[in-house]
């Protein structure tokens, strides 16, 4: 009785996961809907191919005038309303694997940085700008002018409509990742994306954030040089640029080179994959049959061989 015992463990030890024993939470992007079809094609195809199920997370959906409870409203707001749904989605599984798009993807990593003892086995990061956004695309620039309730004030007030602007902060979620190099000394005063990545803060809760990265097995990092929406795009595998418009690679960067929240330390452990792919608009990553086939399917088989109870 005890050697079959110990038989079954074993076998449980070296065969991975079950497809029932993983799920997968995705969060959209901004200026779109959880249920928009090309997020519906990703679900539709992965659960297919793996059997897994993929679930959308309808939270903070599309923009609105105002900009509460939609893709507009700060980060800082999103995170911990959307990491209550996603809990609720992790507790029926033993592991999770969460994706992001874009936007979706900066509040993923908000997320598990600040879940204390998360099961997230594989991060996959989709055309995010982990590294940040170094301009803000002129389609952006005209929702600033034109939604946002705060233009006229600063107007009056002569204040220049920048996104560090704390009206543009808290109104426009995508100045929240905003990261000039020209303007290092603004972009350290906001709110969300200094101490996301634990450049400011307390030693406690810069410990916290970097114990809780450094829990994912896989961290995978897919963008590619036509995005036209990250700038730059070497932002999607958290690489940056210098003010003189030089590409720094991640391995250069201050995040890497002083492991501020685990980017290093993950490295090192050859827990990071990048799947850099040409040819493909920012959109296009959402559910390129390319992206899916050569770097989303990978890593989700890779769990599933994963031998997860060492």
């Amino acid at each position: 009785m005890v050697i079959c015992l110990i038989l079954l463990a074993f076998l449980r030890f070296t065969t991975g996961l079950e497809a029932d024993q993983v799920g997968i939470v995705h969060m959209h992007g901004f200026w779109q809907a959880f249920d928009a079809q090309h997020h519906l094609d990703f679900k539709n195809f992965v659960e297919e191919k793996t059997g897994v199920k993929v679930h959308l997370i309808d939270a903070f959906n599309d923009i609105e005038k105002p900009p509460a409870k939609s893709s507009m409203t700060p980060l800082w707001a999103q995170v911990p309303v959307i990491l209550e749904k996603v809990k609720n989605i992790s507790a029926h599984y033993d592991k999770i694997i969460a994706v992001g798009f874009s936007q979706g993807g900066v509040i993923w990593r908000a997320m598990i940085e600040s879940w204390d003892n998360h099961n997230v086995d594989t991060f996959i990061s989709l055309a995010s700008p982990q590294g940040g956004q170094a301009e803000i695309p002129a389609n952006y620039l005209a929702l600033i002018e034109n939604l946002l309730s705060v233009k006229e004030t600063m107007k009056e007030a002569n204040v220049e409509l920048s996104p560090y602007n704390p009206g543009v902060q808290h109104q426009f979620a995508p100045s929240n990742y905003y990261r000039n190099p020209d303007t290092n000394t603004f972009y350290l005063q906001t709110e969300f994306f200094p101490k996301l990545n634990n450049e400011v803060g307390g030693k406690k809760a810069k410990q916290r954030q970097k114990i809780n990265f450094e829990r994912l097995r896989k961290l995978v990092l897919i963008g590619g040089p036509d995005d036209g929406t990250v700038i730059p795009w070497q932002s999607e595998i958290f690489g940056f640029r210098t003010a003189d418009k030089k590409i720094v690679p991640m391995e250069e960067t201050q995040f890497y080179k002083d492991d501020l929240f685990g980017l290093k330390t993950l490295d090192k452990k050859g827990a990071i994959t990048t799947c850099i792919k040409g040819g493909l608009r920012h959109s296009d990553f959402s559910n390129s049959s390319e992206v899916l086939n050569d770097c989303v399917l990978p890593a989700i088989q890779d769990i599933l061989k994963f031998e997860s109870y060492s």
